[in-house]
């Protein structure tokens, strides 16, 4: 996987992102009800956002990224609660079936095609065989309003700004069809989905098939 593209930009995401990317943090939590008790694993957890939301419902939470000055971030958000390492989501340090839930938001579509495949059987690999992969991510369309092709256009520019590998690998995971394609690549079954944001950003939650 690639080296740490957000050494500079760590400490200012969540000021930028934080209040664009709430709405979704919150919709996909509703989508993956969490449960006090519940071991939660967030795959490029970033700063720790998302898994904030699981830890306030008593979940117990663990975040995997690349990134050192994330994982700063997110430890400070989440404190010694939850368990946070800085490793690679193709080699993850984790047990066959250790959580009751694996989530990845905006992670996979950074990723080359042949990388994001290794880290999706990952997730398969540490879920439990009852339990659920949530995914959100960009999502490939329909596009049927102004609204949502101004929002693609923005969303492209954003990826074009963060080099030509991370827009790169965007493009080629919305060509291949975005979470439906690796769910089905991947034997996933779609429990739930919402498609937000003028049908540019899916929230999957999947069960092992």
């Amino acid at each position: 996987m690639a080296t740490d593209s957000y050494l500079d930009f760590a400490k200012w995401y969540d000021p930028l992102f934080g209040r664009v990317l709430g709405g979704l943090r919150e919709k996909a939590a509703r989508i993956a009800d969490p449960k006090s008790g519940m071991r939660v694993l967030d795959i490029g957890c970033g700063t720790g956002a998302q898994l904030a939301i699981y830890q306030e419902a008593g979940c117990e939470v663990y975040g995997i990224d690349l990134s050192q000055p994330m994982l700063s971030i997110a430890r400070t958000k989440l404190s010694d609660q939850a368990v946070l390492t800085n490793g690679d989501a193709t080699k993850m340090p984790f047990p066959d079936q250790a959580f009751d839930l694996v989530i990845s938001s905006l992670f996979l579509h950074q990723l080359d095609a042949g990388v994001r495949s290794v880290a999706l059987e990952e997730a398969k690999r540490i879920v439990h065989a009852d339990g659920c992969i949530l995914l959100v991510d960009f999502h490939p369309g329909p596009l049927n309003s102004i609204k949502g092709k101004l929002t693609k256009f923005l969303i492209s520019s954003v990826e074009f700004m963060a080099g030509w590998e991370h827009y790169s690998n965007s493009r080629d995971f919305l060509s291949r069809g975005g979470i439906p394609y690796l769910a089905s690549n991947h034997h996933l079954k779609v429990r739930k989905k919402i498609i937000v944001r003028d049908g540019n950003l899916g929230i999957f939650l999947l069960n092992l098939a």
